[in-house]
């Protein structure tokens, strides 16, 4: 190899051993993701809560599905909003979601929350990785290739 070569190749290592991850080393995981999940209903409204030790700012995404929009056929649904989804914003440590229920039929309700599925401010990214490399916590899990702390919450729905 002569000098030129050697240099640009020296440069080369040098530039890419600096960086995270060169060594085999990946960025150590944020602190553990703390999140619960609970309900209250209230004269035709269901009221999604939680609490968790994500930043002000950082986005969960819930799903909320009523067990007749698996049993009857769409045509037939007693309402037209047996199946939500949506994103809350943490706040002070809590998060919360308001569903419309007005004439669901008494039933299980299955309400599905997940962390961190993009989009996501700057400041979470940078602490959990863009598809949450560095995420740990109780409920981990795989969604679609990204870590998610994913929770799950039943309920029986009564009008």
């Amino acid at each position: 190899m002569d000098a030129g070569a050697w240099k640009a190749a020296a440069v080369l290592a040098f530039a890419t051993c600096g960086m995270p991850g060169c060594s085999g080393e990946s960025e150590p995981p944020a602190d553990p993701v703390e999140l619960t999940v609970s309900h209250r209903s209230e004269w035709r409204v269901l009221w999604l809560e939680g609490e968790t030790n994500l930043p002000d700012g950082a986005h969960l995404n819930y799903r909320v599905t009523h067990e007749a929009a698996n049993s009857i056929p769409v045509a037939e649904w007693p309402a037209t909003n047996l199946m939500d989804a949506g994103r809350s914003a943490v706040k002070d440590g809590a998060y919360w979601a308001r569903i419309n229920t007005f004439n669901w039929p008494p039933g299980m309700v299955r309400v599905v929350v997940q962390f961190p599925l993009p989009p996501q401010p700057p400041d979470v990214v940078e602490r959990y990785g863009e598809l949450g490399e560095r995420l740990s916590g109780e409920h981990l899990t795989d969604v679609g290739g990204t870590k998610a702390i994913e929770l799950e919450h039943v309920f029986e729905h009564r009008r």
